[in-house]
């Protein structure tokens, strides 16, 4: 579809808004993006030390076509590596590998009928194509029917339960599976370990790639200028206001969080505004550590540890040697809801609980080893996906002509990930109405 001369403000710097942005651009469009951070990336930002560490951890998977099929267009294919990945869970008090179908059947704390049993399991997710009767049944309940109580005890619960909170026995089956169903896209077959993919120069490189291709085709890159208000007369969008001006748009890509595109909507608006509002969000507080030192020989570790305030790690320098060369860099993140304590927790206090956490899982980390400790806090990370939200999932397009959304819960059943926004996003500019 030819755009030319057609003015598209999209709202949100993250990969979502920029691919937006950038097929938009070549399309002819005349594009302003607008991202209230002095970075660009959301929620695959880097921090402001130069450092172009990410805040979050990524990784690439198999079935990330999307994300891949970029990266090669932007002329970074050389930059992504593919590393096998280890898993380890960390329950009883022991951290144990589990990562080839040989570490399930040696894994003490399930039976060999459990074990046999959860394996079964896993290749079934594997092989299933069709989801949608799924949406229909609340994970912990397929869970413990498919797999029986002591496997959704020792592996499935303390996931579920420190992932989603209060809100987890409300988690779809659809959802869960989809999880499963990803990562095991990464293994060339059941006896072979996953393999994750990365960038040398990190996400930011790519980013950094869709900012240079954006001004190439002619695209403003506003940062730091948030947009306040989306102008809206005749059941059409017509402006998006910001601090200093009111920019004209015929179209407008909202490529931020529900809650976010809720609070630009004006009172006209309202309906659309509480069918968005409906959707609850949890946050996330992630700890980024630098370390002189390594904790794990996996890539990821569960953890099942009443001890322990968080259900996982990642050795992000597993995967990617260079990142932190000579020491480890560990990311531990928590999803939680608004008015749990911990979301209020200062950063100090939190920094500690997390750092005891580590210590119980391996006990051979030393405080001594720390570089550097950084945590991030955003409000409106994970979409909360209850049985049957296949009908509940927001529209590309509005009921307000020329207002679009772009928000990770219009995957589902995929959860959040970085090939998935891509995806999304270049399907909504074939699909844009001027």
């Amino acid at each position: 579809m030819e755009l030319s001369g057609k003015r598209v403000v999209v709202v949100g710097g993250g990969i979502a808004g920029l691919t937006a942005a950038y097929d938009l651009a070549r399309r002819g469009a005349a594009v302003t993006l607008l991202e209230r951070r002095p970075l660009l990336g959301g929620l695959a930002r880097a921090g402001e030390d130069g450092s172009g560490l990410e805040l979050y951890y990524h990784f690439i998977c198999g079935a990330d076509t999307a994300l891949v099929a970029l990266i090669e267009e932007l002329g970074l294919g050389p930059e992504l590596q593919w590393t096998p990945a280890r898993t380890a869970y960390h329950v009883s008090g022991r951290l144990y590998p589990f990562t080839t179908p040989l570490d399930i059947l040696r894994f003490p704390p399930l039976s060999l009928r459990d074990r046999l049993r959860f394996g079964r399991f896993a290749a079934q997710c594997r092989s299933r194509k069709r989801w949608e009767e799924l949406d229909e049944q609340a994970a912990e309940t397929w869970l413990r029917r498919e797999t029986g109580p002591r496997v959704y005890d020792v592996i499935w619960r303390p996931l579920l339960e420190l992932k989603f909170g209060g809100f987890y026995p409300q988690v779809s089956a659809a959802w869960f599976w989809h999880r499963l169903w990803r990562a095991s896209q990464s293994r060339s077959s059941l006896l072979q370990p996953e393999k994750f993919g990365w960038l040398l120069g990190g996400t930011q490189s790519l980013l950094n790639a869709l900012a240079a291709r954006l001004s190439e085709h002619g695209a403003e890159i506003r940062l730091g200028e948030a947009a306040l208000r989306l102008v809206i007369r005749g059941g059409r969008v017509l402006a998006v206001t910001t601090a200093t001006e009111e920019l004209p748009a015929d179209a407008v890509i909202q490529a931020v969080p529900l809650p976010d595109a809720a609070a630009l909507l004006p009172p006209e608006a309202s309906t659309w505004q509480q069918e968005l509002l409906a959707v609850d969000f949890l946050g996330v507080r992630c700890l980024r550590l630098r370390l002189d030192q390594s904790v794990s020989e996996a890539y990821w570790v569960n953890v099942n540890n009443p001890q322990v305030a968080f259900n996982g790690f990642i050795e992000y320098s597993r995967l990617n040697p260079h990142v932190e060369p000579g020491g480890a860099l560990i990311y531990i993140p928590m999803y939680l809801a608004a008015d749990d304590p911990r979301y209020h927790l200062s950063a100090e206090d939190l920094t500690q609980e997390l750092l005891q956490g580590l210590s119980v899982i391996a006990p051979g980390f030393e405080a001594s080893s720390l570089r550097e400790a950084v945590l991030t806090t955003d409000p409106y990370a994970q979409a909360v996906t209850p049985p049957g939200f296949r009908h509940r999932i927001p529209g590309l397009a509005g009921p307000v002509r020329g207002a679009y959304l772009l928000d990770s819960s219009q995957l589902y059943p995929s959860d959040r990930c970085l090939s998935g926004m891509v995806r999304l996003a270049r399907r909504l500019v074939t699909e844009l109405k001027i």
